[in-house]
């Protein structure tokens, strides 16, 4: 789930929650969302020409895959989850970025040439080619499982009796969510222990609302320590080297489950003490007062991340005047906590929504909406946001609607609030319908919803898509390549049924955005029943075998330890060692201090280039204290009367070697 600007307000706000990977944090299951692995493997920087090299491509993502297995180390299981067929809800999304892509790609290809770069003779690499169903996925998904196979046969540190369970694009749904379907289906086994240790991969806002809802009491999230720049994060390139472990760094799901139980607890609630998700206990506040309800951290923790979930998701656009960067989230939290111990209960209940709290919430965020437009007016110029008109001027201009026609707002606002239902199933319990979808690129204004009791809300379960037509159905015309020949034809041919959906031209509002990635992409929705209709014309005899393999869908596969060679010898995890920080910084000060201090005496007393009248025994300067006072020689060791030279060094205990090793380890950088 896309929440930009999430994760820099979440660590901001609760800094405790995200540590360093050391050798005390130990896994049971390890969880790895490749989407992003392969990305940042493949073309790690958008702003350059990549060449295309296959076999340097899986090299990268095959090494760096190992190195998060050697420096996560699981000793139960490892689960490799690339993106399948995703719901039609989510491939409206994908859809505006693979069109944003091409037209990137066309404009860096552009400001190459034009500042006389050298530019790949063949065709440069298309990110697109990163999606279910293309033949880049088909081939990476077997070299994948030969890969496994073979580290599984070969090497000791997979042979530590960890399971591998790897689900390629041909198994349908979203990395992180085959991942959870797994968790789900684990947690209502008889399998299940409260007390395994779960560790999950990715740079993405939405495995941390994933984490949140298993409400698994040790769960943690592995992620690249970010750089911000200008405002905006940088992810590290990834390269796979074994030695820079240290620029991982892990968010304690658990501790922060821990924050968000003392952050919403009403001033005065009665609580008895409890032990924490992260182990702490809490202690109640004295002189309580009973609510009238039970308050209860795994309701506080799904109502946070339905909160989360309306400032930004893949799904659902946001509410117009919800922000992250524009206080939004505090302003709703500060709304939960005056309003949550008067309605008796929660917002949610797993999957479902409390529609006249969920509707008296709405009433009160929506109070600064009016501020909002009036200096969106100011900011683009536009009068129509005065305080009288921006609710006519918003409907209007954005979704062609007139505010005043009670039918087209009514459709609007169930799309919506079918919309939140569906979110809150897909997280909680998996995807409700593969066919629905929001219909517009806009939400409705939050003091517009109102009246929430009186909408129905029912999905029909549906099936996914096979993968080449959902190729057609998220992919632009300029990465027609991918597909065979007859589904090509359906993008590019003029006489092709389905050709307006494939814009070569488009237009990107930026809706009161900074950012061109945050922008809306204004191309035309697929119309499904017209492109299955358009697929089912095509001669299968057009086909090729292989082509057709890249249309199956398929199951995952799982690589069982007594399968392969068990090794008896236990190799650690690859983990910078435990430090004081305090203490760390204090040694590099010392030991700079040392050095600077041993070369100027190594200065002082190097005698003159051309020197030949040295004395070959030049007794030894005696030490001086801070203060310029000469020292005393050092004592001999008692029982120690043998005559000594004056610049014979004294022969040292024991202990007093021992000593002199440790010191110097104290101050070794």
């Amino acid at each position: 789930m896309g929440i930009p600007k999430f994760y820099r307000w979440l660590s901001d706000r609760y800094p405790l929650i995200s540590q360093t990977l050391d050798e005390s944090h130990e896994f049971d299951n390890f969880y790895l969302d490749m989407n992003g692995i392969i990305h940042q493997c493949t073309h790690p920087n958008d702003d350059e020409v990549v060449e295309t090299d296959f076999e340097a491509m899986l090299r990268a993502i095959f090494n760096y895959t190992d190195r998060l297995y050697r420096i996560v180390r699981p000793r139960k299981l490892l689960f490799l989850a690339i993106d399948g067929v995703a719901p039609r809800a989510k491939m409206n999304q994908q859809r505006s970025r693979r069109f944003r892509s091409a037209k990137d790609n066309e404009r860096v290809l552009a400001e190459a040439i034009a500042k006389g770069k050298s530019v790949p003779k063949e065709k440069p690499f298309d990110s697109n080619c990163i999606t279910p169903g293309t033949q880049f996925m088909l081939e990476l998904s077997r070299k994948f499982k030969s890969w496994i196979n073979y580290k599984m046969t070969t090497d000791p540190a997979w042979q530590q009796g960890c399971e591998v369970v790897f689900s390629g694009s041909e198994v349908p749904g979203e990395g992180e969510h085959k991942i959870m379907d797994y968790i789900r289906d684990w947690r209502a086994s008889d399998d299940w222990i409260p007390t395994r240790k779960h560790c999950m991969y990715g740079l993405d806002a939405d495995l941390i609302m994933l984490g949140l809802v298993t409400h698994e009491p040790h769960f943690t999230l592995l992620r690249e320590r970010m750089k911000w720049r200008g405002g905006r994060r940088r992810v590290p390139v990834m390269k796979g080297d074994m030695s820079d472990a240290a620029e991982f760094e892990l968010l304690e799901i658990s501790l922060l489950r821990d924050m968000l139980y003392l952050e919403f607890r009403p001033q005065g609630t009665r609580a008895q003490p409890r032990r924490g998700y992260s182990g702490s206990t809490q202690q109640p506040p004295l002189n309580a007062k009973k609510l009238s309800f039970k308050y209860e951290a795994m309701r506080v923790v799904d109502d946070f991340v339905f909160m989360c979930m309306l400032v930004g998701n893949d799904f659902v656009p946001h509410i117009p005047h919800l922000d992250i960067a524009e206080g939004a989230l505090n302003l709703m939290f500060r709304s939960y906590k005056e309003l949550m111990p008067t309605w008796g209960g929660y917002l949610t209940d797993l999957h479902r929504l409390h529609p006249q709290r969920l509707e008296s919430f709405f009433e009160v965020i929506s109070e600064p909406e009016e501020d909002f437009f009036h200096q969106r007016g100011l900011e683009e110029q536009q009068p129509m946001y005065e305080a009288s008109k921006y609710r006519s001027f918003y409907y209007k201009s954005k979704l062609d609607i007139d505010a005043d026609d009670e039918q087209s707002m009514r459709r609007l606002v169930l799309n919506f609030v079918e919309g939140l239902h569906w979110v809150l199933q897909y997280y909680h319990n998996g995807c409700p319908s593969w066919n629905w979808y929001y219909e517009t690129f806009y939400g409705p204004l939050a003091s517009d919803l109102r009246d929430l009791k009186s909408y129905r809300v029912r999905f029909r379960k549906g099936k996914p898509f096979r993968p080449l037509t959902q190729l057609l159905a998220v992919l632009p015309p300029e990465s027609s390549d991918f597909l065979p020949k007859p589904f090509k034809e359906l993008m590019t041919m003029p006489e092709s049924e389905v050709l307006e959906f494939y814009p070569k031209e488009f237009q990107i509002d930026f809706n009161g955005k900074k950012n061109a990635w945050e922008a809306v992409v204004l191309i035309p929705f697929i119309d499904e029943k017209r492109l299955q209709s358009a697929v089912r014309q095509i001669d299968p005899s057009r086909i090729s075998p292989e082509e057709m393999k890249r249309n199956r869908l398929g199951k995952e596969r799982r690589f069982l330890p007594e399968n392969y060679p068990r090794c008896t010898r236990k190799i650690s995890p690859v983990r910078p060692e435990m430090r004081n920080p305090l203490r760390t910084e204090r040694t590099k000060n010392k030991s700079s201090k040392i050095r600077s201090k041993a070369k100027q005496i190594e200065e002082q007393n190097k005698p003159p280039f051309n020197s030949k009248s040295r004395p070959k025994n030049r007794p030894t300067a005696q030490s001086k204290d801070d203060a310029g006072r000469e020292q005393p020689p050092p004592r001999r060791p008692k029982g120690d009367s043998s005559p000594r030279s004056p610049n014979k060094p004294l022969k040292k205990s024991p202990d007093e070697k021992a000593s002199d090793i440790s010191n110097s380890s104290d101050t070794d950088t």
